[in-house]
């Protein structure tokens, strides 16, 4: 932690003099107390304030702590946070074609790639821009990467089996991936590309549009990076109308690699869990000095509040 003003530090000298000072005061009071003539009436006195008398520094405690809280504030206080790069954009891809519908990821794929996609999204620091299109046969880009996540969370919810369609199309979804991210690339000024970031979840293998490796090329040219997602097991499974679907890792190795990406293999909600939060951390973020005036300023507020309630309560302290 730094300070703006750490010269105003010097002033935490003047606590211990406000608590040498509220001492004497306390105690030249006690002295100006006209002594009790009556023994009895002051052992009484005294053993029924005793419990009072526990609390007494509790104002003192609370003064002190509001006197050192707002020197600190007036040090102005920094913390070193970290902040994603300018312009950081991640696209999620997300496979709907039929043999999402497969249950060896319970409940079932597409279920399992939406719950797991959600706390992504919800998990990624603030500021970085992040966009959602869904493919089979046809690609379609639904929201362009925004800081907005409140629009992706709301078409992942309403992601179920029902929008399931037929073919995968990963090639064409690679290539509308990539022209959402680049969109603005000549109005942006920030022109670093480094941390713009395709996410693909896919369960099969590339069998309509564009070839898959030419389109990571064209995302490489862009400087994008494609993390690959594999759903279920490499070998196949067999879906609705006995058709064996089998998982394409081959390729999803080879354009992750082009990118300078990595593939993963899911095969439960957990590993997809794991899987997102491993690129969730490769995402670059940069230390950046952030006032934080503000933590001193309401704690001291909140003490100033917890005294006055105190005041207002049978012990009534002064």
């Amino acid at each position: 932690m730094n300070f703006i003003y750490p010269q105003a530090l010097f002033l935490l000298i003047l606590i211990p003099v406000y608590v040498l000072l509220h001492f004497y005061f306390d105690r030249k009071k006690k002295k100006d107390i006209i002594p009790f003539g009556n023994l009895e009436v002051l052992v009484e006195a005294i053993s029924k304030t005793k419990k009072i008398d526990l609390l007494k520094h509790l104002p003192l405690i609370l003064k002190t702590l509001v006197f050192f809280l707002l020197i600190f504030a007036l040090a102005r206080p920094t913390s070193t946070i970290y902040m994603p790069i300018r312009d950081t954009k991640v696209m999620l891809l997300i496979d709907i074609s039929i043999s999402m519908e497969a249950s060896d990821i319970k409940p079932d794929r597409i279920t399992a790639a939406k719950e797991a996609a959600k706390k992504f999204i919800h998990d990624l620091p603030r500021g970085i821009q992040v966009g959602i299109g869904l493919f089979s046969g046809n690609v379609r880009v639904l929201v362009n990467p925004t800081i907005d996540k409140s629009k992706v969370l709301h078409i992942l919810n309403k992601l179920n089996a029902k929008n399931l369609e037929p073919g995968t199309a990963i090639g064409d979804a690679i290539l509308a991936g990539t022209e959402a991210i680049s969109f603005d690339d000549i109005t942006s000024r920030n022109k670093l590309k480094n941390n713009r970031i395709l996410v693909l979840i896919t369960d099969g293998e590339a069998n309509v549009g564009a070839d898959p490796v030419f389109a990571a090329a064209q995302a490489k040219v862009n400087n994008i990076t494609i993390q690959a997602i594999g759903i279920g097991n490499p070998l196949g499974t067999i879906i609705r109308g006995g058709i064996l679907t089998r998982l394409d890792e081959y390729t999803l190795q080879e354009i992750t690699s082009l990118t300078d990406g990595y593939y993963f293999n899911a095969q439960n909600l957990q590993d997809l869990n794991k899987i997102y939060k491993k690129i969730r951390k490769a995402i670059k973020l940069i230390p950046q000095e952030t006032e934080i005036t503000f933590i001193p300023l309401s704690a001291a507020f909140i003490v100033l509040i917890i005294l006055q309630i105190l005041k207002w309560s049978k012990f009534r302290f002064a």
